[in-house]
């Protein structure tokens, strides 16, 4: 039928009206109607793309309370393992001071995300063979929509918002875990480094990782030396596991023996300790404050924990490891006689074996150490124990510039405590000088023309001059060493015991540490330093330092002791809010489990810290001593989980690694490592020390950080 000419007129009509209405509008109001139906679009996918996400969560809130299940299931399993007694079978050792530990496998966890409930397996020719996990994943990938409704859980907003926090909070605290890292010298350390290029760390490196885990970013001592702690306030708790009598020599020579430990431990690490004889391990662990009621009375009796560490340290405890040193100093013999001059031991002014590493003085250390010093030559043959009337010498030396490319000894002056010159000579250098550096040497060609006097003539004229107990005393003296290439045990440096800077490793000039502190100008000569003014000056330092404190010329310890008196006189409690706040929780103690009865020493030790402790015995130090190794894993075992560090001392006997017991013995040690370190927490801190014997007196440090999986945190190296 077609349309009358009117009735298309009127059509026309009103599909330009229509057009004409669109363009009246505006702009904006024609914007406004393009996103509404956006949003009636988008909507749609935003609702679909909503659902699912939800569905997801939910799955993963189920599977994630599977795996919680599946834990505690786990550790109840393993507890009632612990506590079934053991069968006598053919597998089971003899109670000869080990544990027994299973060999049974664990079972897998099977975690399931859907609670789908079974439907019945229909024959199918195709897919007789196939695994039910691969039908499974194909049927969702094939359609995974076509799923019953009721497998997956359907969440509420509220429930979806309540979820997600959960979440977020469970991956913040897995990301918020503690971490180890090597520096240099623990990279160093490591035993995988060639033998003749490592350099071990010290027990007082383990002192300061242990207290820098107690006390936390206000411990005095840390551990950056060799290692950096990132995360420290995260340490659940530390547990120590000394293995008195086992050496280096030892667990080399039976490695494979340590299956389960190599597992646990990516960190092993070359362990410098005392001589046989000079003191257990743990005597010298428990040098580090205990508890936080012990670090107060230190703060109280020393004005600050840094002056207390300084003035209990013993810095030659490795040194007489190290140094041909005879006789062995007992303890409190002639130490507490002070010179007539001094206010303090001089002996606390001593450089530390580790110091005289990081400073670089020439030791005889074996492995790089070794190599780089092995043509140096000893003060003295032999040398006897150190003590407070020990008598100081100031020494200095002046340096040329050789074909060698080295600075070469030219010149020589050694004073006395009288600031008398005992020696002084020119020295004629092996190799034709090229510079003589006269404007810091004071050395001239017309000086040295008549030198005939070689370096090995001025090592036996000062080998024969100074006495076997002598001290030398002199700024950055590890270059005066190194220029006589001669090694001595016992020194004091103006440039570590005196720092006006405020930061340890920026030291102060010679120049202006005698301006400083005895307003005396030095090195002002046109013509070059004087050797003797300099000796003579280091020497008026350091008894100026002794006549007055620990402190006196080290702003650092100054710094530390002022903010304590400002500290104490705001708030008796500030310190231990603050600065111990860590190691002051609540239950935070101390637990030694200890095979046999307690050195005299540890002892003493932990009575005076006892006698501090207040009526709540939160903060006190507990004791077990036990008869035999598997009595001490026990008990480690029960009360690990309730101290913030313990310390299990076990002792090795030396037939046990005799030829042909050594592999067995190897054998059940790793046994004992291993159940242990199932008894750390999550983010627990395991240390291992292997204690040294007669034969070997080079121990082993084995570290890790338990993840919440149970293994161990790998020590990735940062930078030097």
């Amino acid at each position: 039928m077609k349309m009358m000419p009117n009735q298309q007129m009127d059509s026309q009509l009103s599909e330009l009206s229509g057009r004409i209405a669109m363009l009246q509008l505006t702009r904006a109001e024609r914007l406004q109607i393009r996103l509404a139906n956006m949003k009636e679009q988008v909507s749609a996918k935003q609702q679909e793309r909503s659902d699912k996400k939800k569905k997801k969560l939910a799955a993963l809130a189920n599977l994630m309370d599977l795996n919680d299940r599946d834990r505690l299931q786990e550790a109840e399993l393993a507890k009632k393992r612990d506590s079934e007694p053991k069968s006598s079978g053919p597998e089971t050792m003899e109670d000869d001071g080990f544990c027994t530990v299973s060999s049974k496998r664990k079972t897998k966890n099977r975690h399931t995300i859907r609670s789908t409930p079974e439907r019945p397996t229909e024959a199918d020719p195709d897919n007789a063979d196939e695994p039910q996990t691969k039908r499974i994943r194909n049927d969702e990938e094939a359609g995974g929509d076509n799923m019953p409704d009721d497998t997956l859980v359907t969440l509420s907003e509220e429930q979806y918002k309540a979820l997600s926090a959960d979440l977020r909070r469970r991956k913040r605290r897995l990301q918020d875990f503690p971490a180890l890292r090597l520096r240099e010298m623990g990279q160093r350390a490591l035993l995988e480094t060639p033998q003749d290029a490592r350099t071990p760390i010290f027990l007082s490196d383990i002192q300061n990782l242990l207290m820098s885990g107690m006390i936390g970013q206000k411990s005095p001592c840390r551990p950056d030396r060799w290692c950096s702690i990132e995360k420290w306030v995260s340490l659940s708790h530390s547990v120590v596991v000394i293995l008195e009598g086992l050496s280096l020599y030892h667990y080399l020579s039976n490695e494979s023996q340590f299956e389960a430990s190599n597992k646990i431990f990516n960190t092993k690490l070359e362990l410098m300790l005392p001589q046989q004889g000079e003191g257990m391990i743990i005597d010298e662990i428990a040098q580090i404050p205990l508890t936080s009621v012990q670090a107060k009375m230190l703060i109280d009796q020393h004005g600050s924990l840094e002056s207390a560490v300084a003035l209990n340290k013993d810095p030659t405890l490795f040194v007489r490891g190290i140094f041909p040193i005879e006789g062995r100093q007992e303890p409190g013999m002639d130490l507490p006689q002070l010179h007539p001059d001094d206010k303090f031991p001089r002996t606390k002014l001593l450089l530390s074996a580790l110091q005289m590493v990081d400073e670089g003085y020439p030791i005889p250390l074996q492995g790089e150490l070794h190599s780089r010093f092995s043509s140096y030559k000893f003060t003295k043959k032999s040398y006897k124990p150190v003590t407070n009337r020990s008598p100081m010498y100031g020494v200095d030396c002046e340096m040329c510039r050789t074909v060698a490319g080295v600075n070469e000894l030219t010149r020589i002056s050694i004073v006395d405590e009288e600031y008398k010159t005992v020696y002084e000579t020119l020295v004629m250098p092996d190799n034709r000088i090229t510079d003589y550096l006269t404007q810091y040497s004071g050395i001239t060609e017309d000086i040295m023309k008549q030198v005939t006097k070689q370096l090995k003539d001025v090592q036996k004229e000062v080998s024969a001059l100074l006495p076997d107990d002598a001290i030398l005393v002199g700024q950055s003296l590890n270059s005066d060493l190194n220029a006589m290439r001669m090694m001595h045990p016992y020194v004091i440096d103006t440039s570590v015991c005196f720092n006006i800077s405020g930061v340890r490793r920026r030291k102060s000039k010679l120049k202006h540490l005698a301006m400083t502190f005895l307003k005396e100008t030095i090195q002002e000569n046109e013509y070059g330093h004087d050797s003797i003014e300099d000796s003579r000056a280091t020497l008026k330092l350091v008894k100026m330092k002794l006549a007055n404190s620990i402190e006196f010329g080290d702003e650092i310890l100054t710094q530390h002791k002022r903010l304590q008196e400002i500290a104490n006189a705001c708030s008796g409690d500030s310190i231990t809010n603050n600065m111990f706040a860590y190691s002051a929780k609540r239950d935070r103690r101390t637990a030694i489990v200890n095979v046999g009865g307690l050195q005299p020493r540890l002892k003493e030790l932990i009575e005076k810290a006892e006698q501090v402790v207040p009526k709540d015995n939160s903060t006190a130090v507990l004791v077990h001593e036990v008869a035999t190794t598997k009595e001490a894993v026990r008990k480690v075992t029960e009360i690990a989980l309730e101290n913030s560090l313990t310390i299990a001392n076990l002792s090795i006997p030396e037939e046990d690694f005799l030829l042909d017991r050594a592999e067995r013995s190897a054998a059940k040690i790793d046994k004992v490592i291993e159940r242990l370190w199932n008894t750390v927490a999550h983010n627990g801190l395991f240390l291992v020390l292997m204690g040294g014997s007669t034969e070997c007196s080079k121990g082993v440090a084995k570290i890790a950080i338990k993840r919440l999986n149970g293994t161990e945190q790998t020590s990735a190296p940062i930078g030097c």
